[in-house]
């Protein structure tokens, strides 16, 4: 019989599906998506957590007596229930961090410390639990400047929830690399970028306002971003009236990234905050090369690979555009090589297991 492993997470996203085919090799994972579908307005969306949570608490009740780990993705109002199930039945509980439970950015409204009831909620989670698995080491305790520039401000949990001495250990997302085949060597002068966008914070949040800023500096290369939702387009084009070179392009699904990899030169992550981006991991293994902030596990995902921009200035984010493309088309297997020799997969699968197990003897 399989040990059971009780797995908690907002909702599902493609690396929460990841880690869910990855532990089901090893352990009977049972799941509860915390997702919240309610009315309207505060007060609609505060009956939708409380019948939520009187669910995970009842699903808690029947599973977490004979489960031998609890893992939660994020630490947030989500993961309080699970916390407090695993000192109950004194089942270690194990707790993902993947940006948004770790840095703040009061700017832009952005992080779990932002809310007056999340943070403390946060706090509780993270003080509580028996280990901490941050994708970067950066999410633990770090400096970001390309935020508030040039001013530097204090970020990871470290910083954000205080007096914090839970064990933690880094774990890295993993990817496989026959999922995302290197593209052709030559491409042309183009420039990728990928995020769900949804909303106008999340324009500032993932920089593309200074890739368009860029796209005006650089009219013979043509800048793509992928994931900017009808509504969002509309919003975009009055608000920033990107030039001609920007096409601003519908989400994609998962399955049609690698192709859109493959057609760009280089790939561009200019966030304000992040913990370890998926998708900047994903186009460097399609042969892209990449360009991003000095912020959260972006550097480390680069490497030297790539091209890291210390300020939010347009001028050096073209200037490091440029460079990128002067690195090709030998730096596509560099950039690809690099992502192969630490965030692959197999490497996540062996970590994760060796963590757990280690968490289940304890």
């Amino acid at each position: 019989m399989l040990p059971r492993l009780l797995l908690t997470y907002p909702r599902l996203a493609s690396f929460v599906r990841d880690d869910i085919g990855l532990l089901s090799e090893r352990y009977d994972v049972r799941t509860f998506a915390f997702d919240v579908q309610g009315g309207g307005g505060v007060v609609g969306r505060a009956q939708a957590l409380a019948r939520r949570a009187a669910e995970q608490r009842r699903w808690l009740r029947a599973e977490a007596p004979g489960a031998d780990v609890i893992l939660s993705w994020f630490a947030d109002y989500h993961a309080v229930f699970p916390v407090r199930a695993g000192r109950q039945f004194g089942v270690p509980v194990a707790v993902i961090l993947g940006g948004f439970d770790s840095n703040r950015l009061p700017e832009l409204d952005y992080g779990v410390y932002e809310s007056r009831w999340r943070a403390p909620l946060a706090r509780y989670v993270l003080r509580r639990a028996d280990l901490l698995l941050p994708v970067s080491g950066a999410l633990i305790e770090s400096e970001n400047r390309f935020a508030t520039w040039p001013r530097a401000r204090a970020q990871g949990v470290q910083v954000h929830a205080g007096d914090l001495d839970t064990p933690y250990a880094v774990l890295p997302t993993g990817y496989e690399a026959e999922s995302w085949s290197m593209g052709p060597a030559e491409r042309g002068q183009t420039v990728c970028t990928v995020g769900f966008v949804s909303a106008s914070r999340t324009v500032r949040l993932k920089g593309i306002d200074l890739l368009i800023e860029t796209a005006r500096r650089m009219p013979e290369v043509t800048f793509t971003v992928l994931g900017v939702t009808a509504e969002q387009q509309t919003w975009l084009r009055a608000e920033y009236t990107p030039p001609q070179n920007v096409q601003l392009l519908d989400p994609q699904p998962r399955e049609r990234l690698a192709e859109a990899y493959g057609s760009a030169s280089v790939y561009a992550q200019l966030s304000r905050s992040e913990g370890m981006p998926n998708v900047l991991c994903e186009a460097m293994l399609c042969g892209c090369i990449p360009v991003g902030s000095r912020v959260g596990g972006i550097p480390d995902a680069i490497g030297g690979a790539g091209e890291i921009v210390e300020a939010p200035d347009p001028v050096r984010i073209a200037d490091a555009i440029r460079t990128a493309f002067a690195r090709a088309p030998e730096g596509r297997q560099a950039a690809r090589d690099h992502i192969l020799a630490r965030f692959t997969r197999a490497h996540r699968r062996q970590r994760f297991f060796q963590l757990l197990a280690g968490l289940a003897k304890r």
